[in-house]
């Protein structure tokens, strides 16, 4: 039988592959797409290494020649030379765009000179029937060691806007990210009639960047006390800050080239917009004289709604729509920082066709501009505003299979998060307390906090000022703070969840309903899970309690999507018990008149978030906080999704790690244990996996 398939998947592979139409230029599978789907196999190779931008030996006299800018592995970026993480010395990375349908192969090459470990992650991509694909280090795959090398084999069923990162360490920090486009064909896209041009060309990765490496900006705050504000922006890798020793032509500053689009007048454009925001950096994105038109959040298509303005949070994606029906002239695309970046701005050129780039838009470039309908707001108070447009007031068009707005069947759970400040030295070793590990703070090394017996609002239901909803001024507001879900941060396991389940200690395990209550006073870090039966209907009441810092966090799931059925700041600060009884008494109003459906959003400060999905795609999917900073912190936790018998099995040949943790490894000189290639049966293996999951009409061709 597995012959048979074999032979029969290696001919329909042999079809695709003479199958596509009109290449591109960068790549085959980016062409018009076709329904039913012609699908291919779409092949990458990604080399990823530790690079400089602003390099001498590749750079030459970039920025005062700005043709030495664009020479051959030359990364200027914004004129600032630092170590960075490139892929096949790109940053960003490789663009990856194909079509709705086609299968996914990336080789992924770890050749980081720190020996550092790697995993890729697909954000945006459920991994239905592939949850080994993933790439996240030890929840679904064990990390790539140096030197190694792993295909990751995947569906690309989930059409639109999508990107890929690091999902390890600080490295999507450092530049390890790119964009992913899954396109549909003309009879699947609801809103091909709305837009004339969709180019490969105008998709913005945009993201907060350091003068230096982040790993040195993440100690230095979290252990110096040290300022973690970015010092830029970046678009599409590119930016402009003033440079040393370039004095240009007439002693003018020379610097870096900035991001340009070029668009055809009169001509409706889509343009796809993504945050790759590593700190709390909501970027809101506007273009003067210009309105935007949305239809789509994180690859889901919605009712098209006009704005002048779209705040995206890190790891969230919208596709709008910029009609060049202005003068012709050239005109600037603004991304303003928020929160951590307030102080930050950076701007591409809008270049109608005709008109020379060099020439000047009428409004400088670090204009302030007001712009007038907002969507997605930072940390807004007043939702009711006609000039604020919250995320869950979009409408999507996506249907819904079954019952989940209209049963009364949900499980739902309260979770609070926050910073939370705790003891940090509560013994010399580990004091259990059920599935719980209370002792020295692993992720933040700082004095004591304060004392067990102080009050910092989080029991019971008062806050700062006693009300439920505090001003922020409680006790969190010294010593040092830990992001945390549920009052717990995420303990790495020791094994891979998704493939060594039954290998790993139960005793590093903790349940969400079953938090000790001492992790509100003492630090308490274990491997969460939230467990869901599969096609059980899940609705998280996520509250942003606000006590540790004034911060939103932009939660994101994976292996699902959910809907946003509501949302709301209370204040500076509020608790979930709070919250929980709003709820119960009737005083939150949820949306379940086609919610948009989305795979991150934010939670506000002092506020709360309501998303409600059903559990269909079995697995262990991680949900995090998108900001780098807090998820290397612990603000994790996994669902599990069926039982081990639900899980489609792993392909042959995928490599196990060590279930030596890091203490035990230095005092037993054990090392690193995994294999540095899948090779053939793995592909093998995957190949036969799409078969058995779906029909090789729909899959394959």
């Amino acid at each position: 039988m597995f012959l048979f398939l074999f032979v029969y998947i290696l001919g329909v592979v042999a079809l695709c592959h003479g199958d596509h139409a009109v290449p591109s230029p960068s790549h085959d599978c980016y062409r018009p797409c076709s329904w039913p789907p012609e699908s291919m196999i779409c092949d990458y190779h990604f080399r990823v290494e530790w690079f400089s931008s602003m390099s001498p030996t590749f750079c030459g006299d970039c920025p005062g020649n700005t043709t030495d800018c664009d020479a051959e592995n030359c990364i200027a970026l914004n004129g600032v030379q630092r170590p960075i993480i490139t892929v096949n010395r790109q940053l960003p990375g490789p663009s990856i765009q194909v079509c709705e349908g086609d299968v996914i192969k990336v080789k992924v090459e770890n050749r980081l000179d720190d020996h550092g470990e790697l995993a890729i992650h697909w954000h945006g991509i459920h991994q239905v029937g592939t949850p080994y694909m993933d790439g996240v280090p030890k929840v679904t795959q064990c990390p790539i060691p140096h030197g190694s090398s792993f295909v990751y084999t995947f569906n690309a069923s989930n059409s639109g806007t999508h990107y890929w990162h690091a999902h390890s360490g600080m490295q999507r920090a450092d530049g390890c990210a790119g964009t992913m486009i899954v396109r549909q064909a003309r009879e699947r896209d609801v809103h091909y009639d709305n837009y004339d041009i969709d180019d490969e060309a105008h998709v913005l990765l945009l993201q907060d960047w350091f003068d230096s490496t982040t790993l040195t900006r993440f100690i230095g705050h979290h252990l110096g006390g040290l300022p973690n504000n970015p010092d830029a922006i970046l678009i599409n890798g590119h930016g402009q800050r003033q440079t040393t020793g370039h004095a240009g032509h007439g002693g003018t500053v020379a610097y870096t080239p900035r991001e340009v689009f070029r668009v055809e007048p009169g001509q409706r454009h889509r343009f796809r917009l993504i945050s790759n925001a590593i700190v709390n950096c909501p970027l809101q994105v506007s273009v003067d004289s210009h309105t935007l038109e949305v239809i789509s959040s994180d690859g889901f298509d919605v009712e098209r709604a006009e704005v002048d303005a779209v705040v995206l949070f890190a790891g969230e994606r919208y596709d709008v729509i910029l009609n060049a029906d202005q003068e012709a002239g050239n005109y600037w695309l603004r991304v303003q920082g928020l929160g951590d970046c307030s102080t930050s701005q950076e701007v591409a050129l809008i270049n109608y066709a005709g008109t020379h780039k060099h020439m000047s838009p009428s409004l400088p470039a670090n204009s302030t501009v007001t712009v007038g309908v907002v969507l997605n707001p930072y940390n807004e108070l007043d939702l009711s505003s006609p000039l604020s447009m919250p995320v869950y007031s979009l409408r999507s068009l996506v249907e819904e299979e079954g019952t989940l707005y209209t049963t009364d069947d949900v499980t739902r759970y309260y979770l609070p998060l926050d910073f939370n400040s705790v003891t940090r030295y509560a013994t010399q070793g580990h004091m259990t307390s059920g599935d719980m590990h209370m002792d020295e703070n692993s992720h933040t090394h700082t004095k004591r906090a304060h004392g067990t017996d102080d009050h910092d609002g989080h029991d019971g239901h008062m806050g700062g000022n006693g009300t439920g909803m505090g001003t922020g001024m409680g006790g969190h507001m010294h010593g040092g703070t830990t992001s945390q879900i549920n009052h717990a941060s995420f303990l790495v396991p020791a094994e891979n969840l998704l493939t060594s389940y039954n290998n790993i200690d139960k005793s590093t395990l903790c349940d969400v309903v079953d938090i000790s209550h001492d992790c509100k006073t003492k630090y308490c870090e274990c491997t969460q899970v939230l467990t869901a039966a599969l096609g059980e209907t899940t609705e998280l009441v996520l509250v942003d309690e606000g006590f540790g810092s004034d911060q939103s966090h932009p939660m994101h799931i994976h292996g699902h999507a959910f809907r946003v059925i509501a949302q709301a700041r209370m204040g500076d600060t509020v608790t979930a018990k709070h919250v929980e009884e709003m709820d119960k008494a009737g005083n939150i109003v949820r949306n379940l008149e086609n919610p948009p459906l989305k795979d991150t959003v934010a939670v506000p400060d002092g506020g709360y978030t309501i998303v409600r999905f059903r559990a269909t795609n079995p697995g262990w999917w991680l949900f995090h906080c998108h900001i780098q900073f807090h998820t290397s912190n612990g603000m994790m936790l996994v669902i599990r999704v069926g039982e081990e018998d639900d899980l489609p099995p792993p392909p042959i040949g995928i490599p196990t790690c060590s279930s030596l943790r890091e203490d035990e490894r230095m005092d037993t000189g054990g090392g690193h244990v995994t294999t540095s290639n899948m090779g053939v049966l793995f592909t093998c293996s995957m190949m036969l996996l799409f078969a058995l999951a779906a029909s090789f009409d729909t899959l394959l061709c």
